[in-house]
């Protein structure tokens, strides 16, 4: 079994007032194996402006994608695309931030080498970011 570890990528928040069902950050894609297995997702936030869930959509190619601070609202096109959504819950308070860890077992096969994915807030916190580069996302995948 060999793990691949995706670089850090920041979700590019905005700095305004986030609300439940908004797209936290911008679709985004990460280089990855063209076959594996996801097995953890983690997200943090180095400034620690709020403690939420997230849901993690991915997509099979590329999606149009929803504008920063948006409400979450895929277009038909994009629902189609979607292989695997995953709720991001696990909270570990830090002295200069929140580090998420979910494990997961997702199999997807992407012929570009790329995944494709996008944030939703799914709680009802409603932070506000302090820098659009604060909020960062790495994903564990098995291959």
């Amino acid at each position: 079994m060999r793990i691949w570890k995706t670089d850090k990528t920041s979700l590019a928040v905005g700095t305004s007032i986030y609300a439940q069902g908004d797209a936290l950050g911008t679709k985004q894609s990460v280089a990855v194996p063209h076959n594996g297995i996801i097995r953890g997702i983690v997200i943090t936030d180095v400034d620690d402006e709020a403690s939420v869930t997230v849901n993690v959509w991915m997509f099979e190619s590329e999606p149009a994608g929803i504008a920063a601070n948006a409400a979450f609202a895929l277009a038909d096109a994009d629902l189609e695309k979607v292989f695997a959504v995953h709720l991001v819950d696990s909270d570990f308070d830090g002295i200069n931030g929140i580090a998420k860890f979910e494990q997961t077992a997702v199999p997807y096969h992407q012929t570009d080498g790329a995944l494709y994915f996008q944030c939703e807030l799914e709680d009802s916190a409603t932070p506000t970011f302090a820098a659009t580069t604060d909020v960062k996302i790495q994903f564990f995948i098995e291959w």
